[in-house]
């Protein structure tokens, strides 16, 4: 079995919570408020910032050219993909580019840039692997889903079930298997650790999102 096979193995039980929390399964039928998706969209836009940092740090510190700019790649071509979207809908709403993370959203930036900094780079890997999976995975599954173009949340769902969007997600997933079949027994088992808190952290940034997540001091 592939570590990958494993790794999504593990973290099955989340995955299904994350396809019937209600953020997800509202905005599948277009029925998320709309203030929902507005504190979603912010929060996710600094998530992003993090998320691109975090990539460029595990690409300065690959040995192989290959993966040098595969990371490279990651940083730049999702990231400005994402960061479209993200601006159509800025630009709809009125949204400011100010924005203060919640706390999950900051524990979730925190522990990708830690792993990404301090951890053995197939683990920095494993960390950021669910944030390309999950949302495939969920953009797959809302999109098979869609009677009509009514939703009007269709772009989001067009994004991450989209061919390019497919396409990183497999490469980033051959390359975890890669580093993994090269790696010992003890760095494969915290791969697979890093997956599954990436993957609870999935779960609490939506859910944060749908309860309008506040510091509470």
């Amino acid at each position: 079995m592939k570590w990958s096979e494993q790794a999504w193995q593990r973290v099955k039980p989340i995955y299904n919570k994350i396809l019937t929390m209600p953020f997800n399964t509202e905005l599948g039928n277009g029925t998320l408020p709309t203030e929902k998706f507005v504190f979603y969209l912010a929060q996710d836009a600094y998530y992003l910032l993090a998320f691109g940092r975090t990539l460029s740090t595990i690409s300065v510190r690959m040995q192989n050219a290959d993966l040098v700019m595969a990371f490279a790649g990651f940083s730049t071509g999702a990231i400005f993909a994402e960061r479209s979207l993200h601006e159509s809908y800025f630009t709809e709403f009125g949204l400011s580019n100010h924005v203060q993370p919640t706390p999950s959203t900051l524990l979730y930036t925190n522990y990708i840039l830690s792993q990404a900094a301090y951890a053995n780079v197939e683990v920095a890997v494993a960390a950021v692997l669910p944030c390309f999976w999950i949302y495939k995975a969920v953009g797959d599954h809302i999109f098979a889903q869609q009677k009509g173009e009514k939703n009007p949340y269709k772009r989001w769902i067009d994004m991450y079930a989209g061919v390019e969007f497919a396409a990183a997600v497999e490469k980033a997933i051959d390359i975890a298997d890669e580093l993994a079949a090269q790696a010992n027994a003890a760095t494969q088992q915290k791969m697979l650790e890093a997956f599954d808190m990436a993957t609870r952290l999935e779960w609490m940034f939506w859910n944060s999102a749908y309860e309008l997540e506040k510091w509470k001091i």
